[in-house]
């Protein structure tokens, strides 16, 4: 079932990408909670919304990323699709998706800003019972994101 979303949402991204997009690579850490990961994301300009080539830009992504903590020793994986919004090197949103750790799945929301290649995440993650623990991961976004000039989107 998972696999059939994934594979209708990057048909559906692909006739999108022709307005142009970008892939990045991220690179994030919380110095608090002692956690460190990557993270590859992929979005699509969407071409009613701003200029074409001066914008601003909001961009529909999916993201796949992977956490360690130092703190208990354990790794997880996440799938999120999130909505980011860009003007002027300023970058700013939100997402939604699942995580997987100790082969359970947790709900997962994020919003984020940033400039540039450097930025602010702040996620909560749904706990077994249902209740949302807030700030579970407070962290700095250091990313490179790679243009996919199109219709649109032309920086």
């Amino acid at each position: 079932m998972k696999l059939k979303g994934i594979a209708l949402f990057f048909m559906t991204f692909a006739s999108l990408l022709s307005q142009g997009g970008y892939i990045s690579i991220a690179y994030e850490f919380d110095l608090k909670s002692k956690q460190k990961g990557y993270q590859v994301s992929i979005g699509a300009a969407l071409p009613f919304i701003g200029e074409s080539g001066n914008g601003p830009f909001v961009f529909p992504g999916i993201v796949f990323g992977q956490r360690y903590s130092s703190v208990n020793n354990k790794s997880y994986s996440y799938t999120d699709y999130q909505i980011v919004t860009m003007t002027q090197g300023i970058w700013f949103g939100g997402g939604y998706g699942s995580g997987k750790m100790d082969g359970k799945k947790h709900k997962r929301r994020k919003h984020f800003i940033g400039w540039l290649p450097g930025g602010y995440v702040n996620e909560s993650t749904q706990t077994a019972n249902s209740d949302w623990q807030k700030g579970t991961f407070k962290g700095y976004h250091f990313g490179l994101a790679f243009p996919l000039i199109g219709n649109h989107f032309q920086p």
